[in-house]
């Protein structure tokens, strides 16, 4: 009986462990994350989803590098593309990645799922004390497991956080590019104008004389 019960703890511990994954669901469409969009028609999309509106998907476009909208009803399906993208559609490269993350999380979670995985641990030990079986052994099991598969949950998080500071950084440094821009197209138009005005003065002077 008490190996029953260790074995459905054991059994609940890793679908819990399994439960946490996810799957894309159209009507659901993971915000922020960069996509491979697959349409009705045959033909693909691909960049970072914005929301969704409605019957309607707005999405960073790799190719055009802006927002665009996609019909719900001609999407197929929508996976996880295998690069990730900033909020202009280009391409965040892993160095970038591995160089903005940090690792608070991944040392937060893993230590969370080594109390959790050892808290188990010890419940299944103490069902398995009478088959001669030191309670130690569970505990470090189930530790080492809760700790691996939590800090890779930690790790994801903190990737995640990196890509979402080197958007905003890019998107930072993108707008004030484009503020500087319309700055130097304001002043050249402004020039022009002067220019204009000055030389329609000397027009009607040059006719006055």
């Amino acid at each position: 009986m008490k190996k029953i019960i260790s074995g459905v703890l054991l059994i609940c511990f890793f679908n819990l462990i399994i439960g946490c994954s996810s799957s894309i669901r159209i009507d659901e469409p993971p915000i922020g994350e960069s996509v491979v969009i697959n349409l009705v028609d045959g033909s693909t999309r691909e960049g970072v989803i914005l929301k969704k509106e409605g019957t309607k998907l707005k999405y960073i476009d790799t190719q055009s590098h802006r927002p665009e909208d996609l019909d719900i009803s001609k999407i197929k399906s929508i996976g996880y593309a295998d690069k990730v993208y900033d909020l202009e559609g280009n391409v965040i490269t892993d160095e970038k990645i591995s160089d903005a993350k940090g690792m608070s999380k991944t040392l937060a979670y893993g230590f969370g799922g080594l109390v959790l995985g050892a808290a188990v641990g010890f419940g299944v030990g103490a069902l398995m004390q009478s088959e001669d079986v030191a309670i130690g052994y569970p505990m470090a099991a189930f530790g080492i497991a809760g700790a691996i598969y939590f800090g890779i949950m930690g790790s994801n998080s903190d990737r995640e956080d990196a890509i979402d500071d080197i958007r905003a950084e890019r998107y930072e440094v993108s707008q004030a590019e484009l503020k500087k821009r319309l700055e130097a197209e304001k002043k050249r138009l402004e020039e022009q104008k002067e220019k204009q005005e000055q030389l329609k003065k000397d027009l009607e002077k040059k006719e006055q004389e």
